[in-house]
This record gives structure tokens, C-alpha cells and sequence, in this order.
């Protein structure tokens, strides 16, 4: 069995043992009162409501032992069954005076921690109309005293709702923080092996190369040809310029926001293309969550690595990024050569760009033509009560 599975029966085993615990307890209270005389009840009615009891009981544990993941699934007809035997033990056990109510706040704040809000309420509603038939008669003097105890219900399994939710969104905020922690530090180490790898053996191969090429100079002073590893040193430094670029962004520093993160990518790829850079971004964004921010960072990195491996002639890189209703809008465009999209079948990153717009719940569009440049388009729904970038 495994580890995981393991906690799952434990985590079941506490809940089951309790429901036993008060099962077994309210067959002693009804045995004790019948002893005493106070239960006007035949001997068989008493077995008879024990054994519902322990049919409920026996239930849960059996579906709970098959698969604990399955329980929850029967929640709603066990919760309804338990309600009508408690409805019968009610109506047999005095009506309005029997003890026996308590079970229905019991039930319910049990079951508070595992329904859905829409499901906790139709059972408070099946408690409060199986309550009341076992009431009947009911006395009119009495009618405030039964408002009060449904009410007392209702609240008390909507307050240990709440608490459960506000405890489950309090985990999964510390789940998230860890699992933002984590991946600052796999970026960290990423970024040093980058560096102290390929960055740094990229610079020792353009070196080498370099002192080869003044090697050929020197050799021969009356050549004037471009030596020819000229090319493949630069084709090597675009190489250690993408290879920073990557280390920069793996970086996580709190003293850079996404605005002026964008505008330092950008700014570099226009002054490696000698190109201008038009960038327009509100100041400050909205606020966004680390996924949110990675994301569109990422989705930019892409379409400016588009721009500087494929866009031959580019003049003008413009980004433009601003806000429309709920909608952080972005474009990236360049007027360089340009293709025809339905010719491109993979590559230029695509589908990873529109992946990640469209796990954020986005839009994404690319628009090109040959000759007339490249314009990725890209929208995300944000939360705009709140500024910060």
C-alpha cells in the first residue's frame, strides 16, 4: 500500500471511529432511558432503532474500506438516510423533548467539512423539514424555541463550512508559496550551471577562435580577407547572448517588476538588430500572480527570440501592452520580412505561446504576411481592484 494511500485510510479511520463512538453512544442513551422507564417504547421498537443506527454506521464503513475517494461520492444519500432514522429516533423518543435532536447537529457538522456549499444547504433544508414532521404536533408556544434550534443548525454547520474552506485556501497559499520557493531555487541553480557551463565554454571557444583569426592576420599581414571563422565566432556570440538572456530572466530579483523586466529583454534584442524599440506598458501593471507573471514574460521572450532568428530586415520592434475592462492586452510587431503562417507547420514557438496564453484562460493571435512584418497579439483576464506590478 502506498504512502499516500496509507493516509487516506487513517484520515478515514478517525472520522469512521467517531461516527461509531456517537452511534454507539445514542444506543446507550435509548437503552439507559428504556431502563429507566422515561422511553414509552416496546422492546422490539428499541432493537429496531438500534439497528438503523448501526446500518448507517456499517455503511460508511463499508463503502469508506472499498475506497476512501468513493465516501465522499455516497456522502449526500448516507447524510439523507441518517437524517430520516434520526427523524424516526426523534418521533419516538418524546418529539420536541427527545435529546435525540442533537444528532441532526451532529450529522451536519460532520458533513459541513466534506459537502459542497450548494449540498451542506439541502441538507440543513432536509434536517430542518425531517425535524419538524418528527415534532408534530408541535405546541405554538413552541414554535420560536424550534426556529431557534434550526437556526442554531444551520449556523453552526455553516460556520465549520467556512472554517474548512478558509483552512483549505490557507494550505493551498502555503502550498504555492513553497512551490514558488522551490522553483527560485531550481532557477538559481539552472542559471549558475549556465554560467559556469555553457556560458562559460562558449566564451573560451569565441577566444579561441579569436586568437586563431590573429594568428591568420599575423601570418599573413598583406591578406586583407575577413578570416574565415569570422563568421562562426559571431554566430557563437549570438549564441552567448541568448545563453545571458536566459540567465538573466532565470534570475528572480524583487527589484526588477514585469515592466521594466519586458523593456530590458526588448531593449536588447533591438540593439543587437541595430533596430528601434517603441514599448509602451502601463506603470504599475495590475496586479498578477507568479504563474501569470512567468507566463508572459515567457510568451514575450519567445516572440523577441522570434524577432532576432527569423525577422531579416527589421527596422521597428514596438511592444505595446496596456489595459482594456479586465483584459491585459499585449502586442509585440516588427516590420521585418514576415511569412506565411499557413506555410509554417511547427517552429517560430507557436504553440508554446499559445499554450500559455490560453492556460492563464487567454487569447492568443498571430498575424503575419510576407513583406509586411509579424504582430503577436495576446490578452489575459486580471484582477484590476489592486495595483502593484
Amino acid at each position: 500500500m502506498s504512502t499516500r494511500l496509507r493516509r487516506q485510510y487513517q484520515r478515514f479511520t478517525r472520522v469512521n471511529t467517531s461516527v461509531w463512538m456517537v452511534v454507539l453512544a445514542t444506543i446507550a442513551w435509548g437503552l439507559m432511558r428504556y431502563g429507566q422507564g422515561t422511553l414509552d417504547l416496546s422492546p422490539w421498537q428499541v432493537l429496531t432503532l438500534a439497528l438503523l443506527g448501526i446500518i448507517s454506521a456499517v455503511a460508511r464503513t463499508w463503502v469508506g474500506l472499498r475506497d476512501p475517494h468513493v465516501m465522499y461520492s455516497f456522502t449526500i444519500p448516507l447524510a439523507t438516510y441518517d437524517i430520516l432514522v434520526i427523524s424516526v429516533v426523534v418521533a419516538m423518543t418524546g418529539r420536541y423533548a427527545s435529546e435525540a435532536w442533537l444528532l441532526y447537529m451532529m450529522l451536519l457538522t460532520s458533513e459541513a467539512a466534506v459537502m459542497t456549499t450548494r449540498a451542506l444547504f439541502v441538507m440543513i433544508g432536509l434536517a430542518a423539514f425531517g425535524y419538524l414532521i418528527a415534532c408534530q404536533p408541535l405546541p405554538s408556544g413552541l414554535w420560536t424555541d424550534f426556529g431557534y434550534r434550526i437556526v442554531a443548525m444551520g449556523l453552526l454547520a455553516w460556520l465549520i463550512h467556512q472554517v474548512h474552506r478558509t483552512h483549505l485556501e490557507y494550505r493551498a497559499e502555503l502550498a504555492e508559496l513553497r512551490e514558488q520557493i522551490e522553483l527560485s531555487r531550481e532557477r538559481e541553480r539552472i542559471a549558475r550551471e549556465f554560467h559556469d557551463g555553457l556560458g562559460s565554454t562558449l566564451v573560451k571557444a569565441i577566444m579561441g577562435l579569436e586568437r586563431i583569426c590573429q594568428q591568420h592576420r599575423a601570418s599573413d599581414p598583406s591578406d586583407n580577407h575577413t578570416c574565415p571563422l569570422q563568421e562562426q565566432i559571431q554566430l557563437l556570440r549570438s549564441a552567448l547572448d541568448e545563453t545571458r538572456l536566459v540567465i538573466q530572466h532565470l534570475h528572480t530579483s524583487d527589484e526588477i517588476d514585469l515592466r521594466q523586466r519586458l523593456q530590458q529583454m526588448a531593449r536588447q534584442i533591438a540593439d543587437r538588430l541595430g533596430a528601434e524599440l517603441q514599448f509602451e506598458c502601463p506603470e504599475p501593471l495590475p496586479a498578477l500572480s507568479p504563474l501569470q507573471k512567468l507566463m508572459l514574460t515567457r510568451v514575450v521572450q519567445e516572440a523577441l527570440n522570434n524577432i532576432a532568428k527569423h525577422a531579416a530586415g527589421v527596422r521597428t520592434i514596438a511592444i505595446e501592452i496596456h489595459l482594456k475592462d479586465s483584459q491585459l492586452v499585449g502586442r509585440i510587431k516588427d516590420d521585418g520580412a514576415g511569412f506565411d503562417p499557413a506555410q509554417v507547420l511547427s517552429g517560430f514557438g507557436m504553440e508554446s505561446m499559445r499554450e500559455r496564453i490560453e492556460s492563464l484562460g487567454g487569447q492568443f493571435t498571430l498575424r503575419s504576411a510576407v513583406g509586411a512584418g509579424t504582430c503577436v497579439e495576446f490578452s489575459v483576464p486580471v484582477e484590476t481592484d489592486h495595483r502593484g506590478a
